[in-house]
């Protein structure tokens, strides 16, 4: 397994169309949990079966996408085996002047806080420890730039049992969200 790092908006911008198929599997393998697009009614989020799914995915998930590449995150990480895309991790650490609706205020405003974000593995590809090499991989790297890594998610993902192995606390509910530090 290979793991390239893009650091500015422009490296990040251009991983677009591919991570916008990437999240559409991820969506329909877990059968529209993840990405939540928690925005949108739940009749309004595109239907996985439906024969014109990506295009619902794309008009619904793509401009969100585009906002998290470009402005919100501050480092993306793939992971590629030949190939192939089977994992992402973002890392949002810059958070000074960024609203970011499933992060309280009082976090943004802290220095030592950094967020692991938009962390998937390809289905096909779990169980085979690429997971627990990005999440290592993104927590250290917090750490490194002084950070105390957090996680933001939805209390019914099966990524909250990752995190508990991972040795996650939760540290606060927040709206419909669990934050971990780690």
């Amino acid at each position: 397994m290979i793991v390239k790092k893009y650091s500015t908006p422009s490296e990040r911008e251009k991983l677009y169309d591919r991570l916008l198929h990437f999240m559409a599997e991820i969506y329909v393998s877990t059968a529209g949990k993840y990405p939540a697009m928690e925005w949108l009614p739940p009749w309004e989020k595109p239907d996985p079966n439906a024969p014109n799914f990506f295009e619902e995915f794309s008009k619904k998930y793509g401009s969100f996408l585009k906002w998290r590449l470009t402005q919100e995150l501050d480092e993306v990480y793939l992971a590629f085996i030949d190939d192939e895309l089977v994992g992402v991790v973002g890392l949002n650490y810059d958070l000074e002047g960024k609203t970011i609706p499933w992060i309280p205020e009082e976090l943004t405003k802290r220095k030592d806080v950094g967020f692991i974000e938009l962390f998937a593995v390809h289905p096909k590809h779990r169980g085979k420890g690429i997971g627990t090499t990005l999440f290592k991989m993104a927590i250290n790297r917090l750490k490194e730039l002084g950070k105390k890594p957090h996680v933001v998610t939805f209390p019914d993902l099966d990524a909250v049992k990752f995190y508990e192995k991972m040795g996650g606390k939760i540290i606060m509910k927040f709206d419909k969200f669990l934050i971990y530090i780690f």
